[in-house]
């Protein structure tokens, strides 16, 4: 979950993300998403309609983190669900996502709220 976080932030820091619930669907809309990216507690109706569209538009889509989490991982609060607007960022992201967890390293069990 550490290396799809840092390449999330390198992401951000070069434009190729969008995120916040609003933000996400007019990336989805306007088809220049590569990847959609929801937290675990993100609200059943909007998860259910960002993974509807994703599905209509063959884009693909994972559940990973808390919203606290993701928001880190771009520089905000929090954030229920990104997109990553960059095929290649895309996927380096499935590809991590799909290595499976590694132990948290960074000396921090979880961040204060």
């Amino acid at each position: 979950m550490l290396k799809m976080y840092n390449l999330l932030g390198l992401a951000m820091k070069s434009g190729a993300v969008s995120s916040g619930a609003v933000a996400v669907k007019n990336s989805l809309l306007r088809n220049r998403a590569c990847l959609l990216i929801v937290s675990d507690d993100i609200a059943k109706n909007t998860k259910e309609t960002l993974i509807a569209w994703c599905e209509k538009q063959h884009i693909p889509y994972l559940t990973a983190g808390d919203k606290y989490g993701l928001g880190n991982a771009v520089g905000k609060a929090y954030r229920v669900a990104v997109t990553v607007n960059e095929e290649g960022i895309a996927r380096q992201i499935m590809k991590v996502y799909a290595a499976g967890d590694e132990p948290n390293t960074t000396g921090v069990d979880e961040w204060p709220k």
